[in-house]
């Protein structure tokens, strides 16, 4: 076999290979809005309200079920993916050309990355609902979780690194360069690869499912080819994706601001929030989509061990703050800073296991949907959970200038345990997987 016919019959029309490339770009820009760009206007003397309201710009996430079904009728997916990536790198060189001084324009290269990347998800999550089999998605969740927290270390630690060597010229002059290489990749990919062998194992899948499967079933719901209304519980699934990254998002987001004003570097800050923090999660991550594919574990346990946890970690957060408070330390061997920064690597591994996890449950639901749906109800979903972690992020910057951040966290505690009380009456129906 040449290489070229290697490179093809792997690569370019290898469905997984295809959906892992394609989320790690679309976690950059997040990556870059989260990490990268709120440690370098804190460096400038932004206060926390400030930097938390850019999380507003986020918006086009929040908005992306309304423009889903235009994707899915309008030009075919491909079209639509290599569209928005060639938009995504004519941004980002838009982007070499200001200074991260002027708020107004990197308001705006935000703006246009969160924009033209919400549309790139709707084209890819719509592939892999029609490639991947009941039997795959776990496996298909793995990879978008992981490879797009990979995207996000990218974007984060990974720019912040490649800015300390380089000019933020150079640095958003290569970002656009991966882009624009990713476009020319994406007009070879084959989008209807697979569609069929998927489809067929699915049909093979429905037949030869187990009794236990077929009793979960019988619980669950007939195809929806318009709204969710028709699933028994939807309304459990819509509290739960909207609250179950609130509390965490907003420790998350706020912790590594305040160690940088207690005299971490931003290097530093890069190693352990960006490097570190977001490697436990892909971790964490990866772990939960392995975790998930035995036959004897339950969705519905993982999601609330693993909250539990992460409840736990933001309340030792808690702590290290009261503690570095009131004892007025600027030593970060002392133990007050290392709960900190081992409590936020405890939170980021088990924020990754809850994302595959969530993310799973997500996408088994919006599978009860017909096919020419299910891209449509899968973005609906997803929607909710953005406007949950949106609405929440960009307040809790105001939260923390008003109330301080010791109240602030105690809020974002409350908020951890608000979730874990959804999945415990959440119907049972709507968190179980279907077992070959």
């Amino acid at each position: 076999m040449s290489l070229a016919q290697w490179w093809r019959n792997y690569v370019l029309e290898s469905p997984l290979v295809s959906l892992g490339w394609l989320y790690l770009v679309q976690g950059i820009p997040y990556g870059l809005q989260d990490k990268f760009i709120p440690v370098q206007l804190r460096s400038l003397g932004l206060q926390y309200s400030s930097v938390s309201l850019l999380k507003l710009l986020l918006l086009p996430w929040l908005l992306k079920g309304l423009w889903a079904p235009v994707v899915e009728v309008g030009g075919g997916r491909k079209r639509w993916l290599v569209a928005s990536l060639l938009a995504l790198a004519l941004t980002a060189l838009a982007g070499s050309l200001t200074w991260p001084e002027d708020l107004t324009g990197v308001g705006m290269l935000l703006l246009g990355l969160n924009v033209f990347s919400a549309v790139q998800d709707v084209a890819v999550d719509g592939f892999a609902l029609l490639v991947m089999p009941d039997h795959l998605l776990g496996v298909a969740n793995t990879i978008q979780v992981v490879l797009y927290k990979v995207g996000c270390l990218i974007g984060g630690a990974g720019l912040t690194y490649l800015l300390a060597f380089t000019s933020w010229s150079t640095t958003f002059s290569l970002l656009a360069l991966l882009y624009a290489v990713t476009a020319i990749w994406a007009t070879c990919i084959n989008t209807d690869t697979r569609l069929s062998v998927a489809t067929t194992k699915r049909e093979e899948k429905r037949m030869n499912t187990s009794q236990d499967a077929v009793e979960c079933e019988e619980d669950s719901v007939d195809k929806c080819p318009i709204g969710f209304s028709g699933i028994k519980g939807i309304g459990w699934l819509s509290i739960y994706v909207l609250l179950y990254k609130m509390g965490e998002r907003g420790a998350i987001n706020n912790l590594p601001l305040y160690l940088l004003d207690k005299g971490l570097t931003m290097e530093e800050l890069a190693f352990w929030s960006g490097t570190v923090c977001q490697g436990l999660s892909i971790l964490g991550s990866t772990y939960g989509g392995l975790i998930l594919g035995k036959t004897n574990v339950s969705l519905k346990d993982v999601l609330i061990k693993h909250s539990t946890y992460r409840l736990v970690s933001i309340m030792l957060q808690c702590l290290a703050i009261y503690l570095i408070e009131n004892k007025s330390l600027s030593d970060h061997m002392s133990f007050p800073f290392v709960l900190a920064i081992a409590s936020m690597c405890w939170l980021s591994y088990s924020s990754g296991v809850i994302s595959t996890a969530s993310f799973t449950l997500m996408m088994k639901v919006s599978r009860e949907c017909s096919r020419e749906s299910q891209a449509s109800h899968y973005s609906l979903v997803a929607s909710q959970e953005v406007a949950g972690k949106l609405l929440f992020a960009s307040m809790a910057g105001i939260i923390v200038d008003q109330y301080g951040l010791l109240r602030a966290f105690h809020l974002f505690t409350i908020l951890c345990s608000l979730p874990i009380l959804v999945l415990a009456v959440m119907p049972t129906h709507l968190l179980c997987l279907k077992r070959q």
